[in-house]
């Protein structure tokens, strides 16, 4: 985004001393909303907070929000990581917009954001998690050039297990 007057919108590196516990509120509506029945609760924050502030030093995480006068409106975490198949992956941790402030292109701007400081830092290929069920996101991920690479599928342990059938023994 262009430098534009402190009361415009735009997007600056995360001041934890200014942001931090903005964010930390975004937290609520990204993980009640994606993760239904889990509930957001003291410890949940207090670790987020420590992770954030880790992520703030370490020179492989990048944090930023779109400010409008001091208020931070749209958050985005991004970070360099090495899986078994990538020796530098991108990869987008966390993306909010605050509602009033969605389908403004905010999200794309700051998914840009991440993926130009992952190419700063040598990195050609980013990735991202988002439940199936958070279709605004989705359709954003989508139109930014990310597709379904690998399907992560989940079981609750508690339901029963169906018996196998004799052939499959």
């Amino acid at each position: 985004m262009a430098a534009l007057p402190q009361s415009q919108p735009h997007l600056t590196e995360l001041r934890w001393r200014e942001h931090g516990e903005r964010v930390l509120e975004f937290q609520r509506e990204v993980y009640e909303r994606n993760f239904p029945g889990f509930h957001v609760g003291p410890a949940f924050l207090v670790d987020y907070e420590r992770q954030l502030r880790s992520a703030l030093r370490n020179t492989y995480e990048g944090l930023w929000v779109i400010e409008e006068g001091s208020r931070a409106q749209a958050f985005v975490w991004a970070a360099i990581i090495t899986t078994l198949v990538d020796e530098k992956l991108g990869y987008i941790k966390n993306v909010y917009v605050t509602p009033e402030r969605r389908h403004l292109g905010w999200g794309a701007v700051l998914t840009r954001h991440a993926e130009d400081w992952m190419r700063r830092l040598g990195v050609f290929k980013s990735a991202l998690d988002v439940t199936v069920e958070n279709e605004t996101a989705v359709s954003l991920y989508a139109r930014c050039g990310y597709h379904v690479q690998r399907y992560r599928m989940e079981k609750d342990l508690q339901a029963p297990c169906p018996q196998p059938e004799e052939e499959e023994l």
